[in-house]
């Protein structure tokens, strides 16, 4: 692939709701990819090491999972991305192969659909620009990656729709709002402004 832009439009509101600091950041996010030409390249599910971590005792009591729960294992202990590849048995009629560079099977059958695993405990912006680059690095050719994030939720609306999930739910609906550096910090980076507009388009929307 010879563009070196790609757009990724997350699926939950759920991950704006943990960047902002409403909740913890989630530990999993959907994200549908797109070259700057709006085609689609595919779709990964990226996962936090807290995702992961989480679950890991039930899988161990399951010895089907043997080889997913050594991976896991593997992938805690180190600190880069790692991935598992989800694949189609070869003689099925509806076979689909993600269409660029992938790890292929025993049967020389490329992978369906893949998961991102990141270092980071939960999903953020920086987690999910990294994570891209470096899908796009190893798996698509593009070593000089923009990453663009859309459908992005604004502080305002996500506050909105936290309240309304956790008084769905019996939670509480009054949330403390705090603008904490990390989150100055990550959005003045994807929104290329000064640290201290950010601050002031943050205290803004809550007036």
């Amino acid at each position: 692939m010879n563009r070196n832009k790609i757009i990724v439009r997350p699926e939950s509101e759920n991950l704006w709701w943990g960047i902002y600091g409403f909740c913890e950041k989630t530990g999993w996010e959907d994200l549908n990819l797109f070259d700057e030409n709006e085609k689609r390249i595919g779709g990964v599910c990226l996962n936090g090491k807290g995702y992961l971590r989480a679950g890991l005792d039930d899988l161990k009591n399951d010895p089907e999972e043997k080889e997913f729960v050594l991976a896991i294992e593997k992938y805690l202990a180190d600190n880069k991305c790692h991935y598992w590849y989800y694949y189609d048995e070869k003689e099925n009629e509806d076979l689909y192969e993600v269409p660029y560079l992938a790890s292929k099977n025993n049967k020389g059958v490329k992978p369906r659909f893949m998961d991102i695993w990141h270092p980071d405990e939960g999903i953020g912006i920086s987690t999910i620009d990294s994570a891209i680059k470096i899908l796009a690095k190893e798996h698509l050719g593009i070593t000089d990656c923009v990453v663009e994030i859309q459908n992005e939720g604004s502080f305002e609306d996500s506050l909105k729709s936290f309240k309304e999930n956790e008084e769905l739910f019996g939670g509480e609906s009054k949330v403390e709002v705090k603008f904490t550096d990390e989150l100055i910090e990550e959005l003045s980076q994807h929104w290329k402004k000064p640290k201290d507009e950010v601050l002031k388009q943050l205290e803004n929307s809550i007036k």
